[in-house]
């Protein structure tokens, strides 16, 4: 019911069987067309509490309408509110990774959060929320996935009247902790020694271009045993590990959005090609949340990192043989995954990962980049030898603030500061 208006009444007077005398706090709201009903609240010891009691309800309701908020007898709880509606939201039906969202509703209801009203939950709540999957001992991206669903819940039930706002907002993790910091110091110590210097990238991607038959001895029963020269990789065109190399170090693209790459996304009059998709695994279990095993599925990427990147004359060049390659292999179409095997099947996103380093020493690299990952990593960190601001940087890799880029890609460049000192030096001496 939605109310236009309220008022209190005088509060009734009772009288029990036992002759104990109370007051029962009475008022009276009207609805947009101005039908009148009177309601009660619970019985007061005496009858100024009953008028105040009665007040209370009438300022409470009129609160309520003016925030949009349903009535007291409507709010639900966090689980009942799950149930009937966030569950049934598009944003939820769409998310690919639904045990993550079972396991997120197991906690709630674990730590009983799920029987606590919407319209009950406090800030200080949420900051407990938070400190006990730290305590947990779990990963700062797996508290994120935690925060997720529980904020887009909370935003539901906002739009939907149940609060007038979320209470999740602006809470965030404690402090890093040392450990935390360790770890950051790791990951960007595995990204500065696994990368490659454009002089090394110019080199080692013309190794990846022509790279050399594999030579097997041949041993058949009853013959004289043979060499024989082959592809080393039989079931793959060979040009896809100088295209996989190539596109990561030119366009600095993750790996699923390199696997999600079709020849429709590429515009090769204006040297453009669309960024708004990508592959990733993802668990399949069945009616018990019991993991059965994975499966590789397309999806958007968020908005933050959808782009158009320029393409340079090489993956221009790469783009069009490869077609030529896939048509005379008959797999070719122009909705077609670039990266497939012989038979037009994708590749799985763990391919170049797995036969990384054995190709590359195939091929006479010296050094060769522990994941194929890392290609990324090396386009930033030469742009921003080039020059670059973090900011150009961020948009470069479809990250959604420079932070990243510049916690992890471009932490601090020793040799540009060693550079620096130098001419400092030339003009102290002049």
């Amino acid at each position: 019911m939605r109310v236009s208006k309220a008022r209190v009444y005088k509060s009734n007077k009772s009288i029990s069987k036992t002759g104990k005398v109370s007051w029962r706090p009475r008022y009276a709201v009207y609805d947009v067309e101005g039908n009148k009903q009177v309601k009660f609240g619970s019985a007061q010891s005496t009858l100024k509490e009953a008028n105040l009691e009665a007040k209370r309800l009438v300022d409470e309701l009129l609160t309520r309408e003016s925030l949009q908020l349903v009535a007291t007898d409507e709010a639900m709880t966090v689980g009942e509110f799950a149930e009937v509606y966030w569950l049934k939201a598009d944003r939820q039906i769409s998310v690919r990774n639904s045990s993550r969202i079972k396991t997120s509703m197991k906690y709630w209801k674990e730590i009983g959060l799920w029987d606590i009203k919407l319209e009950d939950l406090t800030t200080a709540m949420m900051y407990k929320f938070i400190k006990n999957l730290s305590d947990r001992g779990l990963q700062p991206a797996t508290i994120q996935k935690y925060k997720t669903e529980l904020r887009t819940l909370l935003d539901l039930a906002r739009t939907l009247g149940q609060i007038d706002r979320n209470v999740l907002t602006g809470v965030k993790n404690e402090r890093r902790t040392q450990e935390q910091f360790d770890n950051e110091d790791r990951i960007y110590e595995d990204i500065r020694k696994n990368t490659w210097t454009l002089e090394e990238i110019t080199t080692n991607l013309e190794k990846l271009r022509n790279m050399p038959r594999e030579i097997i001895e041949v041993a058949p029963k009853n013959k004289s045993a043979y060499t024989q020269e082959r592809s080393p990789t039989p079931k793959v065109p060979e040009i896809l590990w100088y295209g996989r190399f190539l596109i990561g170090f030119h366009l600095g693209l993750r790996t699923g959005e390199i696997h999600a790459l079709k020849f429709s996304d590429f515009d090769l009059d204006s040297r453009q090609v669309l960024i708004n998709k990508s592959m990733a695994h993802v668990q399949v279990t069945n009616a018990n949340g019991e993991y059965l095993g994975y499966t590789q599925q397309e999806g958007r990427i968020k908005s933050s990192s959808h782009r158009v990147q320029m393409l340079t004359d090489e993956v221009i060049e790469f783009v069009k043989e490869l077609a030529l390659v896939l048509d005379m292999l008959g797999v070719y179409k122009e909705d077609q995954y670039l990266f497939v095997n012989n038979r037009g099947f994708l590749l799985d996103i763990g391919y170049f990962r797995k036969a990384g380093i054995r190709i590359q020493k195939h091929c006479g690299i010296k050094d060769p980049l522990a994941s194929p990952k890392y290609t990324r990593h090396s386009s930033a960190t030469v742009l921003a030898s080039l020059g670059w601001s973090s900011v150009d940087i961020a948009n470069h890799l479809g990250h959604k603030n420079d932070r990243v880029t510049r916690q992890y890609y471009i932490k601090d460049n020793i040799e540009l500061k060693k550079k620096m000192a130098n001419e400092f030096n030339k003009k102290m001496d002049g």
